[in-house]
């Protein structure tokens, strides 16, 4: 398969962007033409290109350089930091995409159209459900649908119709996601109790192993909250857990998740649409999300 690489503009002559988190990004007229084209040219993000190009022309989506100059970017590439690894990330006080382009770069000037399609498209999902939570869900509801229903009936081996079931659970998280990592341990108990209230007259397992297993489910949302090191450390505890979710995605869209470790779906939807605008960047309702934002 035949890779199309992009030339982008080195950094020079840039001017800051944004500042976020004591970190100031660079861009140009020129990184964002260019930043453009490569969605146009990318065989995953040419669909939704047009509205690409609104979100950069708002300011919304950023493409930009962390390193200011020639020099310090050029050593920043045969030098490079471990840490330094993020494409795109979504910042949700500032409600912007931010693309940093130095780590996609090579040092000769060129980045893989679809790897920064890609995982563009991914952040620009939490951005929508951030910015237009209930139209999110209105666009994205079908597949939430398919989605928890897989991965509830697996992890929980449920029986019988829980089409209520699941759609109340959608509500429920849509609680989680308005309030971003904002958590108490009071609303993982209420999580806790909501769940078994909806599953625990569902469920074929026995009331120890499902007490067990919605046990773990809540102890991972609260490590992904407060120390997602510590959950990697622990994460043999919860394999079952995050094979459900994996195969829920294979169960709902029919592809396999190759792009994460599941574990965000248990308190945000929008990461559902991230995986989904991965996998299948065409599917009709990634395309409705970015009407929403664009």
């Amino acid at each position: 398969m035949i890779k199309v690489n992009e030339l982008f503009a080195p950094p020079i002559g840039l001017e800051p962007a944004i500042k976020i988190g004591g970190t100031t990004f660079y861009s140009s007229d020129k990184l964002k033409d260019n930043f453009n084209i490569a969605f146009s040219k990318s065989s995953r993000g040419r669909g939704v290109a047009p509205e690409i190009s609104k979100l950069v022309k708002k300011g919304i989506i950023i493409p930009c350089y962390k390193s200011k100059g020639l020099l310090s970017f050029i050593t920043k590439k045969f030098f490079k930091n471990p840490n330094d690894a993020i494409i795109a990330f979504y910042d949700l006080d500032e409600k912007k995409v931010i693309v940093t382009i130095d780590n996609e770069i090579t040092v000769f000037g060129t980045a893989s159209n679809n790897n920064l399609a890609s995982t563009t498209m991914h952040e620009c999902m939490h951005l929508a459900a951030s910015k237009n939570l209930a139209g999110f869900i209105r666009a994205f509801f079908q597949n939430l649908m398919m989605y928890y229903t897989a991965f509830f009936t697996d992890y929980f081996k449920l029986q019988g119709n829980i089409d209520k079931n699941i759609s109340n659970v959608i509500r429920y998280i849509a609680v989680y996601e308005r309030k971003g990592p904002r958590y108490a341990n009071k609303d993982l108990k209420n999580y806790y109790d909501f769940l078994n209230t909806e599953f625990g007259n569902k469920t074929q397992l026995s009331e120890q192993d499902f007490v067990e297993s919605l046990t773990n489910l809540i102890i991972a949302c609260k490590l992904l909250i407060v120390s997602f090191g510590s959950f990697q450390t622990n994460i043999r505890r919860f394999a079952m857990l995050i094979t459900s979710l994996n195969t829920a995605y294979f169960k709902a869209f029919g592809a396999k998740n190759k792009y994460s470790m599941p574990i965000q779906e248990l308190i945000s939807l929008s990461e559902v649409a991230c995986i989904l605008a991965e996998m299948k960047p065409d599917d009709k309702s990634i395309k409705q999300i970015f009407k929403l934002i664009s």
